[in-house]
């Protein structure tokens, strides 16, 4: 289950009580000469973290989500989590989380006291931390993200993934900062075959760890794509009792082939439509807000309601994978065509490392969509934000230079840099956005999150990865019958050559034959008075937008000139302004 938390760690002049009643709201523990103290405003302290008190009162352990056990001394495990020691001993607190850091911790020191939480409003209230200026703009400009660290908050820092901090609690010295992951670190030797051997190994072993302990019925948000029919047929390989909802346009071709592959796993299927008999407050803009503190494919959070009505209590996703394994492709369809055909006759691209010139581009690219993003939506602004959010595109540039200098230091080739600084920041925060909204309904797991499953995939070499080649091999090899379901975007399934598939790709490009997609904010928000409620939304917000200008966005709304696609461009902008309203109480 998911609550939101603030952990507390001072001196403390004299013993304190214990308090640890389950029930509470409210935990403080005396550990050595420390105090530490947690706070879950939503619900009972059990239902937000575990605590392990064996040691106590000499050492403090408690976690947030599901560290699963890998069968050696690794200190980095599996599985989703957050943990923090308190150590007396040692005068010292240590937090630690999983590979890819799936759920998000922040922590301060500011005025020489540790806290550590999972919601920014918590933290900022607690330490009285002021916005960060820069932090602001970088999360307007990049669809709900800042650099590596950085958060809206000063002196407010995000927990990076696969990372260990260790506080000085004595001497108040600054937190060290030790990257326990191995992903993104090196290039692999083999060949194709050899890497899909040793896929389905991890994949194998990836399975029995996060489905093997659960002996229940198992939720699944079913897309159809290549990720949710992976982590689908890993659920059926294991046995499970699948449970699978899509949600959004369930007229569309990836709603019918949702269902197809339902029908091949042998899975009750359950649907969410986004269509006229769903209104607009079912979206829950408020409840994310407060809680979870995130937008993006807001639907979840009603299919979340909808799993656990049909009484599940554990979900899982194929989160993030198809970015991480599905590997790099090429904007242009006619040399995305030629490499693929490439890879095909005579095999995976060789990659160099990278260069200055390399880091260049990248940066070039993600600094033009926010700047983009910024002649798009800059005039939504009041001031001071509309200054504070334009003036900042150079201090960006300069963020994102420092940033993919400190990746390329142990990261060996330009495709793995992008791939990780792209899931450190944007992927990472829809990660975040979206299985978050499951937690508050139960246990989320996510077999590929696996700790060893991941050193493997993102140390891969990047031209054996390259536009999905390796993931259909996967695909076809591991679970066949899925593999002759239609993979939308491509027009055909990936149970043939991938020479075939390239073809009948370009042949559908060609045609312009584009199945219709899930997707369907846009056209849902049109109806009725679902724009209107979502204009009003915008204009409650009026010490970040400008009134006048909202209106006017969406009147060319309403007129047909700008479109809202999927809504998380514009949501993301919402939920920043609601996190930096100072009406809104963070109880």
């Amino acid at each position: 289950m998911f609550g939101r938390y603030l952990i507390t760690v001072t001196r403390q002049a004299e013993q304190v009580p214990a308090s640890a009643d389950p029930a509470a709201r409210h935990a403080a523990y005396a550990i050595g000469s420390y105090c530490v103290t947690i706070d879950t405003p939503d619900g009972p302290v059990a239902e937000a973290v575990s605590i392990d008190t064996t040691q106590a009162p000499r050492r403090l352990i408690i976690t947030e989500g599901a560290p699963l056990p890998t069968g050696d001394d690794n200190q980095l495990l599996s599985g989703a989590y957050n943990r923090l020691i308190v150590d007396a001993a040692a005068a010292e607190a240590r937090l630690d989380n999983d590979t890819l850091g799936v759920w998000p911790v922040y922590f301060t020191t500011v005025g020489g006291v540790l806290r550590v939480s999972n919601s920014l409003r918590l933290l900022g209230r607690a330490a009285g931390l002021p916005p960060d200026e820069l932090g602001i703009a970088q999360n307007y400009l990049l669809l709900g993200w800042a650099v590596y660290e950085r958060t809206i908050l000063r002196d407010g820092r995000r927990a990076a993934g696969g990372t260990e901090y260790r506080f000085d609690l004595a001497g108040g010295a600054p937190p060290t900062a030790t990257r326990l992951a191995r992903t993104w670190t090196e290039t692999l030797d083999g060949d194709t075959r050899s890497f899909v051997d040793r896929f389905g190994e991890l994949w194998a072993t990836s399975l029995r760890r996060h489905f093997d302990p659960i002996d229940a019925p198992i939720g699944l948000m079913l897309s159809g794509g290549l990720d949710s029919r992976l982590v689908g047929g890993g659920l059926a390989e294991r046995g499970k009792t699948i449970v699978a909802l899509t949600h959004g346009n369930l007229h569309s071709d990836e709603a019918a082939t949702a269902g197809e592959v339902a029908a091949v796993l042998g899975a009750r299927h359950l649907t969410n439509g986004l269509d006229d008999t769903f209104p607009f407050d079912r979206l829950g803009l408020a409840g994310a807000n407060r809680q979870a503190e995130l937008f993006f494919n807001p639907i979840w959070s009603s299919s979340g309601q909808l799993l656990s009505a049909a009484g599940l209590t554990h979900f899982t996703t194929g989160a993030g994978f198809d970015e991480i394994f599905g590997g790099q492709k090429d904007g242009n369809p006619r040399r995305r065509l030629l490499k693929n055909l490439r890879q095909s006759l005579i095999g995976p691209a060789r990659h160099r490392p990278a260069t200055a010139e390399d880091l260049q581009q990248i940066a070039g690219a993600i600094h033009k969509d926010a700047r983009k993003r910024g002649r798009n939506y800059g005039f939504l602004l009041a001031e001071p934000y509309r200054a504070l959010v334009l003036d900042a595109l150079p201090a960006i540039a300069e963020e994102f230079q420092e940033r993919l200098a400190t990746i390329a230091a142990t990261t060996p080739t330009a495709p793995q840099i992008l791939e990780r600084f792209t899931y450190d920041h944007w992927l990472r925060q829809t990660t975040h956005m979206q299985e978050r909204q499951l937690r508050p309904y139960g246990q989320v797991v996510m077999p590929t999150y696996d700790r060893d499953l991941l050193a493997f995939i993102s140390n891969l070499p990047p031209g054996v990865k390259y536009d999905h080649h390796l993931y259909y091999r996967v695909i076809r090899r591991l679970y066949p019958r899925l593999a002759r379901v239609r993979v939308n975007n491509l027009g055909t399934s990936v149970d043939q050559s991938q020479v075939r598939v390239e073809l009948i790709r370009a042949w559908h490009i060609w045609r312009h034959n584009r199945p219709t997609s899930w997707i369907n904010f846009d056209q849902w928000v049109r109806g009725g008075d679902r724009l209107a409620q979502y204009e009003r939304a915008f204009l409650d917000q009026a010490h970040f937008f400008a009134p006048d200008a909202v209106r006017a966005f969406f009147n060319d709304v309403r007129a047909g000139r700008t479109r809202l696609y999927d809504g998380n461009e514009t949501l993301s902008f919402l939920n920043l302004a609601m996190l930096l309203d100072p009406r809104l109480s963070p109880a």
